[in-house]
């Protein structure tokens, strides 16, 4: 993890702008409160740590990259914010989302069918569980080798499946590292025995 990122979690959380307290309860996360997080128990504030931001009323308006690999954040409350837009890409690496809240005037990122309700309040929309793209839109891999992970709403990746590696997937099994030192001892064996004998040979004839 950079030192960016870090910079980053830990502006959030310490937010000195937001305009009430925050709301969280952080113990059916199994998580303690650090400012307006949430963070895992006995863990360091990182984004991998979160679990839980309350920035309701925070005057953001651009939350571009703020959420990049929070993959355990469960609870992200937005709304009461002059947010004009958000994208995709905002939540690159969050796929856990339980519960999500944003300006009335925005929508679910990666749109409604990818949650299992969007409810409109009249000062916020709420996102309850995300969707796995993965499933929902029955993405597949080009390679029987492969798997789709879900990255964020609407954005996935093709990894390889256990067991495979190298390009499109297509080595089976680790590096053969038997194989390899054996071929090593044997051709370090014949190399010796040759420079022995070779030597032997100009010993005898001096």
């Amino acid at each position: 993890m950079t030192v960016g990122a870090k910079s980053t979690i830990s502006t959030l959380c310490e937010m000195k702008s937001c305009e009430s307290p925050s709301i969280l309860d952080c113990s059916h996360l199994n998580s303690s409160v650090s400012g307006r997080c949430c963070v895992k128990e006995k863990e360091t504030l990182s984004p991998s740590t979160v679990t839980g931001i309350d920035l309701i009323g925070c005057h953001l308006t651009n939350i571009s990259r703020l959420f990049h690999s929070m993959g355990h954040l469960v609870f992200l409350y937005l709304h009461k914010n002059n947010i004009s837009d958000i994208d995709v890409d905002d939540f690159t690496g969050v796929n856990e989302l339980k519960n999500l809240t944003l300006p009335p005037n925005l929508s679910c990122p990666g749109g409604h069918i990818l949650w299992d309700k969007e409810i409109n309040h009249s000062d916020m929309v709420e996102c309850v569980e995300e969707q796995s793209t993965c499933k929902v839109f029955n993405v597949t891999c080009p390679n029987s080798n492969s798997y789709c992970s879900d990255v964020g709403p609407r954005v996935t990746e093709c990894l390889c499946s256990p067991g495979y590696h190298g390009y499109k997937c297509l080595r089976k099994d680790h590096f053969p590292t038997a194989t390899f030192v054996v071929g090593i001892c044997v051709s370090t064996v014949v190399v010796s025995a040759f420079l022995w004998i070779t030597q032997r040979r100009k010993v005898k004839k001096h």
